[in-house]
């Protein structure tokens, strides 16, 4: 009853998302069900009018009226065919828009979580393999209609038959209703072990699927390896060919070839059941329909129609059959996606405001903190205060909690103990959108859109030039930004527009960089932001500092400790703990302090 119930789910959800798509193949439907039937009728009329020896202008009536039908069941069919194909790839665009959305909106923790994301993953894993999510539905949806519709306009045409000859002619067993009976009952017989087979047949597929879609993922995942110029200068000079071709021979041309081969024999061997079985129910079809037409119950043409609405009715059984037999493939498919938009969101938000223009004092008070899922802490009893426009410098070793800290205080996640107030209230308190407002951060895994520079910065379609300009500079890449050839306008990299820059990975952190400065938010968080920049460029940053802060309240985290010291303050992370704070010249002065033997492993490179 739950597969039912999700089945109409289906329906409901596709309705919502693409409300012509229903109604477009059901009529599809029934003009694909009608035109085999059209040619049937008239092959029969034509004969008995030849046998009726009827005048030539009624014969070219009735050729010219059935190609006039044809004609216009195929310029029909040919239409609706496209146009349902056209509906089918918007609903996957709006299927995945639907999703997309559900993504952005969730918080950041379950991005993070991993059965979220292999759930996400199925989801997208969905679209690349054979079959893709709704619209696959959609199309089963017409090949099920189409197969009722022809068994319906089958059982309307053959029921005259049914009922001739047991009154007017003899006693022989082919007239007698116990042969109908047997027909009829051969006919349901087999229809329900064709959707027996269909289904085992489609679990079988699905699984051997599953199996070649993991191996098609690893072809693919090479073929962007080698098409990708930031892998390529180390695939040569490491000759790394060899390795990635044995990987590929093995698990794509001699594993796959095995998932296909067996994928093949099942099928064969299930489709050669059903056609000796087809065979077999058509055999007794013809011969009750045959014995009906020796003694002279119907004429030829009747015969021929017969016989063609017969085998309609096998031909719209297997077709039914076929289609209910994916739904072992479709209904987890459709799970997976409304568990996605059913996820529901832990972290409740308060309705506080903050004020972007106001005064902020942060302090972190006996915070512990472990990620969902796992027993160790990855921050614990941490308590440190930030004074409004106080700029601090977290360091440590990697590993040691400096990103996580980070997270905690943009509220990605909850602490697990301990709370985070600001302005003496608790941050759960706050709106999120009031959070949001008052941190600028530039992340180290920030991220560069395929966009136009000035909606990278911007984060949106509109902007302000003057205050665009401004960001750029104070970032020191306006220069290189007005020798593009449109400027502020070029798309970065070349995934949407052929002409757009690719940037290095300098040029992409200043942008990050100016992002953050245009926001133009209290509280600026600067999570390694001169990682990818050389000693000169760097120095410039730390050299505009200020002005970018200006008097702003400024975290900055860096394993660079000779970027901390124009910090104000600085928080030494050692495994989790917050093991010093204090300036750089008295954490200097502590010789048996963690940051001393930092500085000391760092600057033993430099000194002669």
């Amino acid at each position: 009853m739950s597969k039912v119930n999700t089945v109409f789910k289906i329906y409901r959800e596709i309705q919502s998302l693409e409300k012509r798509i229903l109604p477009a193949v059901a009529v599809q439907s029934v003009t694909a069900s009608v035109r085999p039937f059209v040619n049937i009728f008239f092959t029969a009329k034509l004969i008995d009018l030849l046998q009726a020896k009827a005048d030539y202008k009624t014969l070219v009536f009735y050729i010219c009226l059935a190609i006039a039908i044809n004609f216009v069941l195929f310029f029909l069919g040919s239409f609706l065919d496209d146009y349902s194909e056209n509906l089918r790839n918007l609903l996957l665009n709006k299927e995945n828009k639907k999703v997309a959305s559900k993504l952005y909106k969730t918080e950041y923790s379950m991005l993070e979580n991993s059965d979220f994301k292999q759930l996400v993953h199925r989801h997208e894993e969905a679209e690349k393999s054979r079959w893709a999510r709704f619209p696959y539905f959609v199309w089963t949806t017409f090949r099920f209609l189409n197969g009722l519709f022809t068994l319906i306009i089958s059982v309307i045409i053959i029921i005259p038959l049914l009922k001739a000859g047991f009154i007017t002619t003899g006693n022989s067993f082919f007239e007698k209703p116990v042969f109908l009976i047997t027909i009829i009952c051969s006919i349901l017989a087999m229809a329900v072990i064709i959707l027996l087979v269909a289904v085992n047949l489609n679990k079988s597929y699905l699984k051997a699927n599953e199996s070649y879609a993991e191996l098609d993922r690893i072809f693919y995942a090479f073929i962007d390896i080698f098409a990708d110029y930031r892998t390529g200068k180390e695939i040569r000079l490491y000759k790394e060919q060899d390795l990635i071709d044995g990987i590929a021979t093995d698990k794509i041309l001699t594993d796959g070839e095995k998932t296909l081969r067996r994928i093949s024999m099942h099928t064969a061997k299930a489709s050669s059941f059903v056609a000796i079985l087809g065979a077999l129910v058509g055999f007794g079809v013809y011969l009750f329909i045959g014995i009906k037409g020796l003694f002279g119950i119907f004429g030829i043409g009747s015969l021929v129609l017969y016989c063609g609405s017969f085998m309609q009715i096998i031909n719209g059984i297997m077709m039914m059959a076929n289609t209910l037999g994916k739904l072992e493939e479709i209904i987890p498919l459709a799970e997976c996606y409304f568990e996605i938009l059913n996820t529901k969101d832990n972290m409740r938000f308060g309705s506080k405001e903050l004020d972007p223009n106001g005064k902020f004092k942060i302090e972190f008070k006996n915070v512990s903190f472990k990620y969902p899922g796992t027993e160790n802490y990855a921050l614990r009893d941490i308590n440190i205060k930030i004074e409004n426009g106080e700029s601090l410098a977290v360091v440590s070793r990697n590993g040691s909690g400096k990103t996580t800290f980070i997270k905690l205080l943009c509220r990605l996640y909850d602490v697990t103990e301990g709370e985070i107030l600001i302005n003496g209230i608790n941050i759960a308190q706050y709106s999120q959108d009031s959070l949001n407002r008052i941190y600028s951060v530039v992340f180290q895994d920030f991220k560069i859109f395929s966009t136009t520079l000035a909606q990278n910065i911007s984060a949106g379609g509109s902007y302000n030039k003057n205050r665009l300009m401004t960001s750029l500079e104070k970032a020191n890449i306006k220069n290189r930004v007005l020798e593009m050839k449109n400027a502020e306008n070029t798309y970065m990299y070349k995934d949407l527009d052929r002409a757009g820059v690719e940037i290095s990975g300098g040029e992409a952190q200043r942008l990050a960089l100016a992002r953050a400065l245009y926001k133009d938010a209290p509280i600026v968080i600067l999570d390694e932001p001169t990682a990818a920049l050389d000693p000169i460029a760097e120095n410039e940053i730390y050299s505009r500092f200020n002005s970018f802060v200006d008097n702003k309240t400024a975290i900055y985290i860096s394993h660079r400790l000779s970027s901390c010291v124009f910090c104000d303050r600085i928080a030494v992370f050692d495994n989790g703990a917050l093991v010093q704070t204090g300036t750089h010249s008295s954490l200097l002065s502590d010789k048996t302090g963690v940051y001393k033997k930092l500085w000391s492993s760092q600057a033993e490179y430099y000194i002669h």
